[in-house]
């Protein structure tokens, strides 16, 4: 069981290494699958009223970085997105009874 949030950035050499034979030129800091798109239903779920800025760190239980948020209006309504880089990422047994605050804050 994770005690605290793990860093999940990739090494720099283990990174070059992985994209050594890749055709991708901008190789990405976190491995795939760590990226969380949250859609305007989603949005409305959590009752967010304003999309965050880009760059600004928020929780989920892990540490995220936003990548990127979008507003569109089209004739069928206001479309929102806002995508999240999950950096670091703690994980467990459903009912642990470690607070929150010793997780993300000890060490």
């Amino acid at each position: 069981m994770a005690e605290k949030l793990v860093s999940m950035k990739l090494d720099p050499k283990a990174r070059e290494a992985k994209y050594a034979e890749s055709a991708i030129v901008d190789r990405p800091a976190y491995p795939w699958g760590l990226q969380v798109n949250l859609d305007e239903d989603a949005i409305a779920a959590l009752g967010m009223k304003e999309l965050p800025e880009v760059g600004k760190p928020l929780m989920l239980y892990a540490r995220v970085d936003v990548t990127s948020v979008s507003s569109n209006e089209h004739k069928d309504g206001k479309h929102r997105n806002i995508a999240l880089q999950i950096t670091d990422l703690c994980l467990e047994a459903e009912g642990s009874k470690k607070s929150t605050e010793s997780k993300l804050y000890e060490g």
